[in-house]
Parts: C-alpha cells; structure tokens; sequence
C-alpha cells in the first residue's frame, strides 16, 4: 500500500470507531423521567403586548420557592418545571405593561403533572395539560 492509502486508512479507522461508539450511545441512552415531586407548567401570553413579569410562588411543608419569568412576549409559551409535588396549587401573577396585575391560584388537579396558564387581557385562565 503506498503512503497516502496508510495515512487515510489510519485516520478513517479512529474516526468511524469514534462515529460508532457515539450513535450507539445516543441510540441507547434512557429518557430521563421527572422526580416525583415536580410539576410541568406551561405558561401562554395570549395578550397583544409582551408581559414584563410573570411570578409563580408555591411552598411545600418545609420549602419555599420563587419563579419568575421575564419579558414573555405576545403569543409567547413557556415551559417550567417546578419542583412541586401535582395538586398542592401555585399561585401566578402576570404583572402586566399597564400596571395592572392579574392574579390566580392554579395547578389545584392531582390528576396531572402537566398545568398550562394562559393569560389573557383580563384573566389568566389555568387547566392542565398543554396550551
């Protein structure tokens, strides 16, 4: 064999065990599953304006925590995970560009661990599963 067909041989090979070993794990690597205790919400602006802060606060017997999103814009989804445990409740407050704040009690279904909040003009309206 001449040189260059031994150079493209010994760099080929490393390289194709390198590509092997990568998709096997990519293709074999479990999905991840969410804690027990954690919540997925879904938070929908179905204003006209960007919404400048969204708060969720929720406790647990031993816990207290704090989430805030900034700057959700028009139409905008967003998608958290709350370390909560499905049923206990949250409360939401969109601070909106007027100065006004809407407010609610959502996520109170211990039958989901998936909640969507959608905010509109004049309320936010809460369900479970996606917006």
């Amino acid at each position: 064999m001449n040189d260059s067909g031994s150079w493209t041989l010994w760099l080929l090979v490393p390289m194709a065990l390198v590509a092997g070993i990568g998709i096997t794990l990519w293709a074999t690597t479990p999905e991840l599953s969410l804690p027990e205790r954690s919540i997925i919400v879904h938070v929908q602006n179905r204003t006209d304006e960007t919404i400048p802060t969204v708060e969720i606060g929720y406790a647990n017997v031993d816990t207290e925590q704090h989430t805030t999103l900034l700057q959700l814009r028009a139409g905008e989804t967003r998608t958290i995970t709350l370390n909560h445990e499905p049923g206990l409740g949250y409360n939401i407050e969109a601070h909106l560009a007027d100065g006004r704040v809407l407010d609610i009690c959502g996520g109170r279904h211990p039958e989901s661990r998936v909640m969507r909040e959608v905010i509109t003009r004049d309320s936010i309206l809460s369900g479970i599963g996606q917006p």
